[in-house]
């Protein structure tokens, strides 16, 4: 960061003589910036900036120190050196690790902020998808659920809790400096909210993802950073080694997890009889004919990447390439993926006082979709609902129409649904060093993201077919432009951070779509006989910030900090578009103190405190003004016009989420412990809700800035150096955290009967007052009474009853879990390594609402049937699962109740590797490679869940991210096991 001591006069060791030079790390050859070069037994000093370089005037006779907390100091004599590149090892590797923040880098430290990073370790051999596989389990306070066991579905992220309730939930992303887009440009199908907006993001071209999760950390990123910011860095070239080509390839099988039992056609036609019967209904012959559809729509899923990349450079230009080529076909028939990427990161020092650098990604997703979970058009949903004696095909083979409940063998075979997604994401920019320690940076970054999809229905299915283009891009530039300066004085050390940015974003969409083809041949909705629909669409916004840093250090011990933002938004109303964020955060180095500094055990210890603003802008591009729509609802008598479809409201703001947060952080005995402890605080004000409003207005509500909800917690991460002796290394690492969430005021939101003031998430769910932002509002089942066969409900008072009503419901749990974390552990001998990972929740409820569906009693319904059901009363005394075929309950047995809702608690391993590394003896013998290493790696491979669970997976949000609805599942697919196998050369 470039600081600067006071310069004493010449010294009688001779004529000064301009040295400069980096500072690196002898772990893994990164910048160490911040080390502190010192003239030795001088006042003359100066620290390393970002990039690690540092310049400084000194005699032949003089003596260069280096120094850093928790780095190994080194000493250099200068003579006729004029260039001294110094490598600094670590007293303990936790020390040294450098921290991406909010427009630059810190000493981790050093740093007052609360962060969570997962390092190029924790990512290296992660065969993943998607890089937000890599968070789950690694980052205390991070709750990641996926969303569906569908390739490219948008999983749950939350960062210390939900910061709204019907605004944007999920964090921001920023990559090499770029925020992204997180649009929906899908039309449904393949994933019911929308494709996962890192989707075209190579995990292999990642270095370091970083979680910002209190005031100090996202402040300065002011109305987007309420729900978390998340930082992700890709490779970056090297100028002081030869250039490094990696080769990366793996292959993999995936299959189920778990699946529903289904009735066989003797099961179901047993069944059946017996219900009509017990029930004195008529007798109904039913086909014998066997299918067993879940068997059918499920397969082996593969898995294969290969990625290619060279890293490297001179002293003046330094370079990372990469390129990868991925396909993937999921354990359900249709749901494939292909996936071209590729990667240029440059940097060329033009002259000593110009850089110019460019991060540049380019992709292509060509995704073969399936229908959206919660549709008879998704192969799983399809096949648990498909009576078992349904065949797909006729007698001459031919695939016939099931009707309701759709032939998904056929549909899947016949009809095309296919999605492409485009991305170009990227920025160049230009550090100018205008005087000594100030550096000014402008920074041109862009994100043009496209998804093209395509529909076309056979005649079999959809009679004399149909066809449809959706045609979907957003793409957003922004110019960002900051000045650093970096300075000392004696034991002070200040640098200061200005900047100036705006980005706007452009979305536009075009939608045709056609029935009636003469001949199945014919794809394009141009042959369409009857035009259905056209659509056009376009929105556009723009965010205007100024922003601003400073950090002040005493004596490498007392820790300051300030940021402050103000952003101004065209989504708000002119009244409010501009609002103001700030952060304050101060740090004390209590292991630099004189009574901590000589005795052994406490080898590092920091205490930090901060407090600020961020806010929340995730609303509509127009949701502040009054709104006018065309189109046949608005022809009169048969001419064109308009009619109002919005109620303006020019006050509109941002929701702000104000944070406090205490921590303590330590490395104790002999480095071996390294603990981080964090208590915050987060209440969000000015919650975006719409208001009911009296239908006389013709409009039924509106947006208003009202609400208020709370959440806090602990958050620990402990990691331990079990062993780390010659050739053997042993490992572990554990974060949990503890979430208490609370929704504090509703006003104008709608009152039940009780008085409770509440906002309707789902039919199950809700948010209210006094209570958390997912609370489930069920009616409560008893279960069946042995003496009398009877499902019995609970009434209001908690009394049991016979008679089913809505009108019970009671609150029954929370989808939040209370608890949420991993363990891991790293082992390595020689050249032999072995890692796991574990995740887990605890004290959360989940709706399996496709139960309400497969365990419904009555045969008549036209659904198959979940072998759970055999287990119905028959005689006094049984303990049954269902009740009595005869009884009056027996039709409402599968009402919406809690008999849905389970425990969501699990235990999850999430990864386990083994690989080996042949020697690097072995290898200079082949000569043509530089490393070699083969893996085996399992994802998914074992749960620990609650024994009574019944449903695919306890780990599922199938509305994906939305606040409002979390933990439910409509026969969403369950989490993929994986096994791969891999191989990684260097040359």
């Amino acid at each position: 960061m470039g600081l600067v001591f006071l310069v004493g006069l010449q010294t009688s060791y001779g004529q000064l003589m301009k040295v400069t030079g980096k500072v690196t790390s002898t772990e893994d050859g990164s910048a160490l910036p911040g080390v502190t070069v010192q003239i030795k037994s001088t006042n003359r000093g100066t620290q390393t900036d970002v990039n690690g370089a540092f310049s400084i005037e000194a005699g032949p006779k003089e003596i260069l120190s280096f120094s850093f907390i928790g780095l190994q100091p080194v000493e250099v004599t200068v003579g006729n050196q004029t260039v001294i590149n110094v490598n600094m090892a670590s007293s303990d590797k936790f020390l040294n690790e450098i921290v991406v923040v909010g427009y630059g880098q810190q000493s981790k430290k050093m740093s007052t902020q609360t962060i969570s990073t997962i390092g190029s370790k924790s990512i290296a051999n992660r065969p993943v998808l998607a890089p937000q596989d890599l968070l789950q389990g690694q980052a205390a306070g991070v709750q990641m659920v996926g969303s569906s066991g569908l390739l490219g579905a948008n999983p749950v992220i939350r960062i210390r809790g939900a910061a709204s309730i019907t605004g944007g939930g999920q964090p921001l992303f920023v990559v090499d400096g770029v925020p992204l887009n997180d649009g929906t440009l899908s039309a449904g199908q393949g994933a019911p909210v929308g494709l996962n907006p890192l989707l075209n993001i190579n995990p292999q071209d990642i270095e370091s993802m970083s979680v910002l999760k209190d005031a100090a950390a996202v402040s300065i990123y002011g109305s987007r950073g309420a729900n978390g910011v998340i930082l992700i860095n890709t490779k970056k070239g090297t100028s002081d080694r030869k250039t490094e080509i990696n080769l990366d390839t793996y292959t993999g099988f995936s299959n189920a997890t778990n699946l529903i039992p289904m009735m066989n056609t003797e099961q179901f036609n047993t069944y059946s009889a017996d219900y009509r019967k017990a029930r004195n209904l008529a007798a109904v012959t039913n086909p014998t004919d066997y299918f067993d559809w879940p068997t059918n729509v499920v397969q082996q899923g593969r898995t294969n990447n290969v990625s290619l990349s060279a890293r490297g450079g001179s002293q003046n230009t330094t370079f990372f390439i990469g390129g990868t080529y991925a396909t993937e076909s999921g354990f359900t028939i249709g749901n494939d993926l292909r996936r071209l990427a590729g990667r240029l990161n440059l940097e060329h020092k033009a002259t000593k006082y110009l850089t110019l650098g460019t991060n540049l990604s380019l992709s292509n997703v060509d995704m073969d979709r399936i229908g959206a979970e919660n549709s008879t058009f998704a192969p799983l949903t399809s096949s648990y609902l498909m009576l078992p004696y349904v065949l797909p095909r006729d007698a001459a083979g031919n695939f016939v129409n099931t009707g309701f409940v759709q032939n998904v063998l056929g549909i899947e075979a016949l009809n095309t649904n296919r999605f492409v997604s485009k991305r170009t994401t990227g920025n160049i920019y230009a550090d100018f060093k205008i005087i000594k320690n100030l550096t000014f940076r402008t920074d041109f970054g862009m994100d043009y993201n496209s998804g093209d999809s395509k529909q076309r229905q056979v005649d079999l299915f959809t009679p004399t077919g149909s066809a449809s283009r959706d045609f979907q891009y957003d793409s957003k530039w922004l110019s960002t432009n900051t000045l650093k300066y970096n300075t000392g004085f004696g034991k002070s050390t200040i640098s200061a951070l200005a900047g100036y940015s705006y980005e706007t974003a452009l979305f536009d969409r075009i939608l045709v779509a056609g029935t009636g083809f003469a001949s199945d041949g014919l794809p394009n909705v141009v042959s369409a006989a009857t035009p259905t629909s056209t659509v056009e669409e376009r929105s556009e916004w723009a965010l205007e910030s100024q922003f601003g840093r400073f950090n002040y250090g005493f004596d490498n011990k007392y820790l300051f900090e300030a940021s402050v933002r103000r952003d101004g938004s065209s989504r708000f109303g002119a009244d409010n578009r501009y609002a103001l964020f700030y952060a304050v955060s101060g740090g004390w180095v209590v292991s630099e103190e004189k009574f901590l500094k000589n005795q052994k055990f406490i080898n590092f210890l920091k205490l930090t405190a901060s407090y600020g603003t961020a806010g929340n802008d995730r609303i509509g591009n127009f949701s502040s003004l009054d709104l006018y729509g065309g189109g046949v609802l608005s022809d009169y008598a048969g001419s064109p016009g308009l009619r109002p479809t919005q109620v303006p409201n020019r006050s509109l703001t941002w929701e702000e989420t104000a944070q406090l947060d205490l921590g303590i952080n330590t490395t104790f005995y002999k480095n071996m412990f390294t603990l981080s402890v964090n208590y915050f605080d987060k209440i969000t004000s000015g919650i975006l809700l719409d208001v009911p409003f009296p239908f006389t207005t013709g409009f039924a509500s509106a947006s208003r800035n009202i609400g208020k909800m709370q959440n806090k917690g602990v958050e620990v991460d402990l990691n331990v150096n079990i062993i780390n002796k010659g050739d053997l290394t042993w490992s572990f690492g554990l974060n949990s955290a503890y979430l208490k969430n609370e929704v504090l005021e509703l006003p104008d939101a709608s009152v039940d009967a009780d008085g409770n003031r509440f906002v309707a998430g789902s039919g199950a769910q809700r948010a209210v007052v006094g209570r958390t932002l997912n609370e489930f509002f069920l009616v409560k089942g008893l279960g069946v009474n042995p003496a009398t066969g009877n499902y019995e409900w609970a009434s209001k008072d908690g009394t049991p009853t016979t008679t089913y009503s809505a009108n019970n419901r009671v609150f029954t749990g929370s989808a939040i879990p209370k608890w949420t974390g991993g363990f891991n552990t790293n082992v390595a001998y020689k050249g032999i390594d072995f890692s796991a990972q574990f995740s887990y929740t605890y004290g959360n409820k989940v709706l399996i609402d496709g139960l309400r569906f497969t365990e419904n009693m009555n045969p008549a319904a036209g659904f198959n049937k979940s072998t759970t059901l055999l287990d119905y009363w028959k005689q006094a005394g049984d303990v049954a699962f269902a009740p009595s075929l005869a009884s009056t309950t027996a039709p409402l047995f599968n009402q919406l109740s809690t008999l849905q809702l389970q425990n969501g608690s699990f235990l999850r391993l999430r990864n386990a590797s083994l690989g080996y590394t042949i020697p690097a003896k072995l290898v200079e013998k082949a000569k043509a490679f530089r490393s070699v290493r083969l893996y085996a790696l399992g994802q998914n491979l074992w749960l620990l869940k609650d024994k009574n669970f019944r449903g695919p997976d306890p780990e599922v949000s199938a509305n994906g991210p939305n606040n409002q609805i979390l933990g439910e599942s409509f026969f969403a697919l369950p989490q993929a096991r994986t096994v791969t196998f891999g191989l990684n050369l260097g040359f």
